[in-house]
């Protein structure tokens, strides 16, 4: 049976059980910032098997592409582990339990997969007897249920929380398939062996009780079920097959590397070329996937991930094919073999074949250019270890090939393996953390999930609205608070439904009907105030606002309660001071500022479009009330006379003043077809709002925007850089924004102009003037440092000394105050036949040496190289040094110790051509 077929069977079933099928979600985890990539099939349906979420199905299912990418130094080495998978599963939103939920797997397996009963294994929990019997009653001798802890069956969302016990299916695949007796233990004949022997392929959770802190389990008041069975597993079961890499859909992927490594064929191979095959394999699925639903290559987060799985990839594809063309990419060509396997199911990959490929194809050519250069250096490192006598690559040496050259570290890692060297994994990751804490010191967040400070319910009313956002139609200010125009309006008796206050002493509350705007779709969250009418007015803070799965959350603070000096309010207390009348206060400028810059930020997708093709897509977004940042993707850099044109476009169309209108509760299938664009990641429910500006573009967006297009004043970009690979930013003002910047450079104009003592239309001529006349300065400058160093080297050469064989020597320290002029002194030494020179001098405070040998005495002298010299020389003024045998140079944080060390030079070029 092949894959697909499996996963049309286990559909169809579960969809005549009542389930309402649901598509994968996208493999990067929308709204959801404790994951990289979806890792399971329930990541989706997290908050709904929590209740936070109130889904219109009480059943689903699905087939749910994953990716884990935790056990990657194992993919390739055995049959199970993968990058890339994809997960079937079953889910009950509080609807059936335990007994459905093994009967219909066991009527699954047995009727429709056709499995051999025989061989079938499940276990349960411990504690479980209900699943016990339900098993026994399905038939399964009870010598083949087996009971295991809690490592093994028993799930928990985190520490806390929802968890419960779960049953698991195992296929026996037979003596042959285990080996305990070779890998020298006992077999437990049965599931808990670790062995190959019992292959786990179904997983079911039957979602029980809530954790608490101090670690007791309570029943959980709805009951939830979530079931997940690997695609690959059972298919390789049913196959036959004791690995996923055999199955019908990486058959055909490794076909198409074979063919593309100039291989006749993909089997019959030792050990290492079937690893490398499956790594391959494996990695390409992964980057497939995940670049077509949005993900880029970066070096931080999902995107560094990502850039590892691709090296690795390289690395091994080189394995396979050593003399493939460095000019072409060998991951790209196999893209189309995987799009035509999984590509009916799963369309986005087909939709965006050209862009994932476009993307594999120029960050791998950017790491093969490196590649070399990588290796070299990492030689060099052998090289220096050899001398030494150590067997491994110091942590500082791993984290320059990985900062400098691309190598992330477990490549480093096997570089070493092969040769019987050691990394220093521990060095690195300690040069990795410093690194990280200086990048990371102000990205310091709270943990609001991990808060578990109570909720007061203030007023109880439709829990839609506290999801509901209502605040589409400011567009003016009515009043102050203090220096800040407002847009101010009474909350209804009612509005304020929740509130609690934080560990940190800030406050969380919940409105019903919000009108500050939740940050979401790359926009900022709205800023202002929450007056209560108390006593006399309280004013707080709004410091941010979130969406939740269950609400729209409103983070304030207040000058004198937020204060950790202060003990935190009762829930008495909360709840007596949040139930007075209430204001709300939105920063108006900031609000309309925002909107600007988001109403600018849709023009500009659509005027890249039209300058730079359909092939533009969004990237990723920023707009606030100061500027915007757009990320799109686009192979090159976009030319001065391309940004004109965009420029132009856009001011354009807000001159045009086009009223902008908005499509409330439309379908999300009628809303492609209208020709709204979408973005990659964001999540979208079923129905959308779409904004469009007539005649001109229109895309999702639940943002805040202008009324019309004239609303946005000028618009002026500021820069177009890479972001990464296949992925640009453009940078961009709009509003009073761009007014600032405008003047901010007239500004600049008239200062040039008056320093250069010119008019504002002359400067460019006066700056060639003046550009001009440094050029000539520096020349006879030049000239005469050179007729000065040609007098010293004349002296210089005069008292040079003789070692063995003839070979002239000269060591000197110089009182030039730059690198140019040392090094013009050595190089005029060379010319003079001198076998030995070596020069020092001091620049800007640091000691700098230099050396050059003949490379004739380096042939008659092995270790007497310029670069044994000067890193000996640096040695003695604490610094260090190196480079070719016939020049290098140094320096060090000590010149005052340059004399002490020039007058051991000749002992130390003595004792490194063997002390003659």
């Amino acid at each position: 049976m092949k894959s697909a077929e499996v996963r049309h069977k286990f559909i169809e079933f579960f969809k005549e059980k009542g389930h309402t099928f649901v598509p994968s979600g996208s493999t990067i985890p929308i709204g959801d910032q404790t994951l990289l990539f979806t890792i399971a099939g329930m990541t989706q349906f997290k908050a709904a098997l929590t209740g936070e979420e109130v889904r219109p199905y009480k059943r689903a299912t699905n087939s749910q592409k994953c990716i884990r990418a935790k056990d990657l130094d194992d993919v390739g080495k055995d049959g199970r582990h993968c990058t890339m998978f994809e997960m079937l599963g079953s889910w009950s939103f509080g609807d059936y339990y335990k007994r459905e939920a093994i009967e219909w797997a066991y009527e699954l397996v047995k009727d429709h997969l056709k499995f051999d009963m025989s061989k079938l294994w499940s276990t349960v929990h411990t504690s479980d007897d209900e699943a016990f019997e339900i098993w026994k009653t399905m038939g399964v001798p009870e010598e083949r249920i087996r009971r295991l802890g809690d490592k093994d069956n028993f799930w928990a969302m985190g520490p806390t929380g929802p968890c419960g016990p779960c049953s698991e299916l195992y296929l026996d695949q037979g003596e042959a398939v285990g080996k305990c007796d070779v890998k020298g233990f006992p077999c437990l004949a049965g599931p808990g062996c670790d062995c190959d022997r019992y292959l786990e392929f179904w997983n079911l959770v039957f979602m029980q009780f809530d954790r608490k802190e101090d670690g007791t389990l309570v029943e959980l008041p709805m009951k939830s079920v979530d079931t997940g069975a690997g695609l690959e597993r059972i298919s390789a079961l049913l196959q036959g097959k004791t690995s996923n890499f055999e199955t019908d859909t990486f058959l055909a992927i490794k076909a198409s590397i074979a063919k593309r490594a100039g291989l006749s064929s993909y089997t019959n191979l030792d050990e290492k070329s079937s690893e490398s095959f499956n790594v391959v394999a494996d990695h390409i699925r992964t980057l497939t996937f995940t670049l077509a639903d949005g993900a880029t290559f970066s070096n931080e987060g999902r995107g560094y991930v990502l850039r590892r799985i691709l090296r690795r990839a390289v690395r091994h594809a080189y394995k396979l094919a050593p003399r493939f063309p460095k000019t072409e990419s060998f991951l790209a060509e196999i893209v189309p073999s995987l799009v035509a396997e999984m590509g009916d199911f799963y369309p986005e990959i087909r939709e965006n074949q050209s862009r994932v490929m476009n993307l594999i194809r120029n960050e791998e050519l950017r790491f093969v250019a490196t590649l070399d250069k990588g290796l070299e250096r990492f030689n060099t490192f052998v090289a220096e270890a050899n001398q030494k006598k150590v067997k491994e690559i110091s942590g500082e040496q791993v984290f320059l090939l990985h900062d400098s050259f691309g190598f992330p570290s477990d490549l480093t890692r096997v570089l070493c393996d092969e040769i019987g060297f050691a990394a220093d994994l521990d060095g690195f990751s300690s040069y990795m953390k410093m690194q990280q804490e200086k990048s990371k010191a102000d990205a310091k967040f709270y943990k609001f999930d991990q808060d578990d400070s109570p909720w007061v319910t203030l007023n109880t009313g439709d829990t839609n609205e506290e999801k509901a956002f209502a605040g589409y139609e400011i567009q003016s200010s009515n009043g102050w608070n203090n220096e800040h125009a407002v847009h101010s309006l009474a909350l209804k008796k009612g509005q304020l439904r929740r509130v609690r206050q934080l560990k940190n002493r800030l406050f969380e509350v919940i409105l019903a009907n919000t009108p500050f705007y939740p940050e979401g779709g790359g926009q900022v969250a709205d800023s202002g105030w929450l007056e209560l009418q108390a006593v006399e007015p309280m004013n707080f803070e709004i410091l941010d606002v979130r969406k939740t799965p269950a609400a729209i959350v409103h983070l304030i603070s207040h000058v004198d309660l937020s204060s950790t000096e202060r003990a935190p309010l009762s829930p008495e207390e909360l709840k007596a001071l949040f139930s007075h009348n209430a204001k709300a206060q939105i920063d108006f400028k900031a609000r309309i500022e925002t909107t600007r810059h988001h109403t600018a930020t849709h023009l500009l997708h659509k005027a890249l479009q039209d300058v730079l093709g359909d092939g533009v897509r969004q990237a990723g977004s920023q707009v606030n009330p100061t500027g915007l940042r757009f990320d799109f993707t686009h192979p090159q850099a976009v030319s001065a006379e391309e940004l004109l044109q965009i420029e132009d476009i856009v001011n354009q169309e807000i001159l045009r003043n086009t009223k902008v209108t908005t499509h409330e509760h439309v379908q999300l299938a009628d809303a492609k077809k209208m020709g709204a664009m979408a973005i990659f990641d964001e999540k979208y429910d079923d129905t959308v709002r779409v904004l469009e500006v007539p005649g001109f573009s229109m895309e999702l967006c639940g943002g805040t925007h202008v009324a019309a297009t004239g609303n946005i004043g000028l618009f002026k970009i500021l820069s177009e850089t890479s972001v990464t690979t296949g992925v640009r930013r453009i940078e961009a003002v709009a509003g009073l924004g761009a007014l600032k910047y405008v003047r901010n450079l007239r500004t600049t104009l008239r200062n040039a102009a008056t320093e250069l003592k010119a008019s504002e239309q002359d400067i460019v001529g006066r700056i060639v003037t003046l550009r001009e006349n440094a050029k000539e300065t520096e020349r006879v400058i030049q000239s005469l440092q050179s007729r000065l160093v040609n007098e010293k080297v004349s002296i210089l050469c005069d008292q040079a000394r003789t070692m063995a064989d003839g070979i002239k020597f000269v060591a000197t320290l110089s009182d030039a105050t730059d690198v140019k002029e040392l090094e013009l002194l050595t190089d005029r030494l060379k010319e003079r036949n001198m076998g030995v020179v070596v020069v020092g001098g001091t620049v800007e405070g640091k000691a700098v040496v230099l050396a050059a040998v003949n490379p004739a005495v380096s042939k008659s002298y092995k270790t007497l190289t310029a670069g044994n010299l000067v890193k000996r020389i640096c040695e003695l003024v604490d610094g260090k040094g190196g480079g070719r045998p016939d020049f290098a140079r140094g320096g060090g944080n000590s010149p005052e110790k340059l004399a002490g060390a020039f007058e051991q030079v000749e002992h130390i070029a003595r004792e490194l051509s063997g002390g003659s």
